[in-house]
């Protein structure tokens, strides 16, 4: 077996999986008045099918993908990067949503944004990080955002 050719396969198929979380497209539905984005770490040929493939696709104004920004969260560059293609400089319109709290929340804590730990198996949190929110259902995030008018919700 050809090792390249086994890679390319292997990260073809992986980016035809969509696995939706439940209340996913309730949520973004709920949210669109909001601008969306989604920041991912990963592959671009992988992360842009799967997003693709997804119907969630037509929500997200932007798709920040590490590998076409050369840096992953936590790093403060690839939050640079998203805050000006959204054109971003009120920091305090943003929430950054996320499951992991080395990427997400400290990536969004560092940056001086507030975050929204998704954390539906109720882990312990045993780290330095402390999100502002913590839900363990995606519809909670509604309550979160309802008040604001110009959030920007990042995945």
């Amino acid at each position: 077996v050809d090792a390249q050719q086994f890679s390319d396969r292997y990260l073809e198929n992986l980016g035809k999986e969509v696995h939706l979380i439940e209340g996913a497209v309730q949520l973004c539905e709920n949210l669109q008045d909001c601008k969306l984005g989604i920041i991912t770490n990963g592959y671009t040929k992988v992360q842009q099918s799967r997003i693709g493939n997804s119907p969630l696709s037509n929500f997200f104004e932007h798709i920040i993908i590490s590998e076409e920004v050369g840096h992953q969260k936590p790093a403060r560059e690839i939050f640079d990067y998203a805050f000006e293609k959204f054109g971003i400089t009120d920091k305090s319109s943003v929430l950054m949503v996320g499951d992991s709290l080395i990427s997400d929340m400290k990536g969004g804590e560092d940056y001086g944004i507030d975050t929204c730990w998704y954390n539906p198996s109720l882990k312990e949190n045993k780290t330095d990080v402390k999100p502002t929110y913590e839900v363990e259902s995606l519809l909670q995030i509604l309550e979160i955002v309802e008040v604001a008018e110009e959030k920007v919700v990042s995945f």
